[in-house]
């Protein structure tokens, strides 16, 4: 799990990306802040929109996650920091930021994109074919 960081402004939406690890399947939805609440809220939304089960999430140490082992532990899942500057150990998520960036350069202002536009491009990126599944 990471974020895609918006515009660097007051009140901008940076998106929630999360990457499940075997069928690299990626969701995203927006968020308003960086706020660990904020994030538990927009998690919350997308296990129930998708109904998710979730076992174990990976996450860097960014401000914004400070407060997921209480998500965690209230869902019984299991949380997984990646060391500092080891963003490798989060490959398949930074990958799939990287995807999302070929569509949303770095800056664009995410209060600007709709949410139906993000689902398609979310959409198309899950489409994708890919090296790992033999293309």
């Amino acid at each position: 799990m990471d974020l895609v960081i918006g515009k660097k402004a007051h009140k901008k939406q940076n998106l929630l990306v999360i990457v499940e690890r075997k069928s690299r399947l990626g969701l995203a939805i927006k968020v308003v802040s960086k706020n660990p609440f904020e994030i538990h809220k927009k998690l919350n939304m997308l296990i129930k929109k998708y109904d998710l089960t979730i076992k174990s999430i990976t996450i860097d140490n960014g401000i914004e996650f400070e407060k997921i082992s209480i998500f965690g532990k209230q869902k019984d899942i299991q949380i997984y920091r990646a060391e500092p500057y080891a963003s490798f150990q989060r490959g398949s998520n930074e990958h799939f930021n990287g995807l999302i960036r070929r569509f949303f350069k770095k800056g664009t202002d995410f209060n600007d994109v709709s949410d139906d536009l993000l689902e398609d491009v979310v959409n198309q990126i899950n489409e994708m074919p890919r090296e790992i599944f033999n293309w």
